[in-house]
């Protein structure tokens, strides 16, 4: 073979070579810009790694944003009180330990103000409702008190009623006054005390131990936990008052929300759609189940009379107008927040859940989430 055929043979070799270099170089380009769309989020919770919360809210949220996200969206998941405990939800996200987590506004009394008409007395008939005015009223009223926090809610929802348990006899209102029973601290107390009983403001942790060595003589809990945090094995009255709901916003860091892709903002949006009927329907359910568990084990069901639950509401009642008070005269629009969630509830009164779910799903709020109008 002659000296020129092959100097061409090398050439063609050469070229040869180089565009398969070019081509595996290309594929790890390739890679590692797939590598670089994935998206990791810390999600923390203070709840324990087997709890309602976990099972029926989280973990279903989770397989939703891997589904819709083609994989594309995962969670690091870092349960029971791993990363903060449940009143430094806030802390954890402004100082990005965690990029979602629970952060209620109950347990930061100073940094908010408008936000805590969501738990005030009998504000509303049941979580459904809750959940839609609370999205409805956010961009109006809440969203200045949540900018200034850095994060938002990515869902907003509410709690089940507060109704009271105690270990002591109770056969009317009247034979809680004096009892130390543990409140969640803000409205939650003002409530007790108005009850003609003393507060102790005890998280949701340290519950059960306090309830069994007696350091409370009763709780105003939510119906819908008292299960899964086991007072149901200490408690032997139970008064159903129906007289409260809490809102208990999950959070992200607004921030980290912004710097992520459209798409995944998107999946993100749905993601907390979609949370909030899973909350809506656990506390319906868990509510119902607690009581007929209750009332397997023998814990007395105290149905106090119409004119002593009357009674109760308007020992209550004047919380709203102090509200109203206190924040007009620091210049917050109060007496037009009440008017709206009143006007919005009476509107929403008899929505079923086969409503809601359609309207989360066919008109969403997207007020709540930054960039969103």
């Amino acid at each position: 073979m002659g000296g020129i055929e092959m100097k061409r043979i090398k050439t063609i070799l050469k070229a040869v070579g180089n565009f398969l270099l070019i081509l595996s170089l290309g594929g790890v380009l390739v890679s590692t810009a797939n590598a670089e769309k994935s998206v990791v989020l810390r999600l923390s919770m203070h709840q324990s790694s087997s709890s309602p919360e976990m099972n029926q809210i989280i973990k279903p949220m989770e397989t939703f944003i891997q589904s819709r996200s083609k994989g594309r969206i995962k969670l690091k998941i870092y349960a029971d009180g791993t990363l903060h405990g449940a009143s430094e939800g806030f802390k954890a996200l402004a100082t990005d330990v965690t990029d979602l987590a629970p952060a209620y506004p109950l347990y930061q009394s100073r940094s908010f103000h408008l936000n805590h008409v969501t738990n005030l007395p009998l504000a509303f008939p049941t979580a459904y409702v809750g959940g839609r005015v609370i999205a409805e009223l956010y961009a109006t009223y809440f969203k200045d008190e949540w900018n200034k926090m850095g994060c938002f809610p990515l869902f907003y929802p509410v709690t089940a009623t507060y109704n009271l348990l105690t270990r002591k006899p109770v056969s009317s209102i009247k034979d809680i006054k004096g009892m130390k029973i543990r409140g969640g601290g803000a409205a939650l107390n003002e409530i007790i005390k108005r009850l003609g009983a003393t507060p102790v403001t005890i998280q949701s942790p340290e519950v059960y131990a306090a309830f069994q060595r007696g350091v409370v003589d009763g709780l105003l809990f939510d119906t819908a936990s008292i299960l899964a945090f086991r007072l149901d094995e200490i408690g032997k009255y139970y008064i159903p008052l129906g007289i409260s709901r809490v809102g208990i916003p999950w959070a992200m860091n607004s921030e980290r929300f912004v710097r992520l892709p459209a798409d995944v903002q998107q999946v993100m949006f749905e993601a907390g759609r979609e949370a909030s009927i899973h909350y809506a329907d656990y506390v319906t359910r868990a509510s119902e189940a607690a009581v007929q568990v209750m009332k397997g084990r023998g814990i007395v069901i105290v149905e106090l009379p119409a004119a002593e639950l009357q009674a109760v509401q308007d020992a209550v009642e004047p919380m709203w107008q102090e509200f109203i008070k206190q924040n007009d005269a620091e210049g917050r629009p109060a007496q037009a927040l009440v008017n709206a969630l009143r006007s919005k509830v009476a509107s929403y009164g008899a929505m079923t859940r086969e409503q809601f779910v359609e309207l989360q799903r066919g008109t969403p709020v997207t007020g709540m989430t930054p960039g969103r109008q």
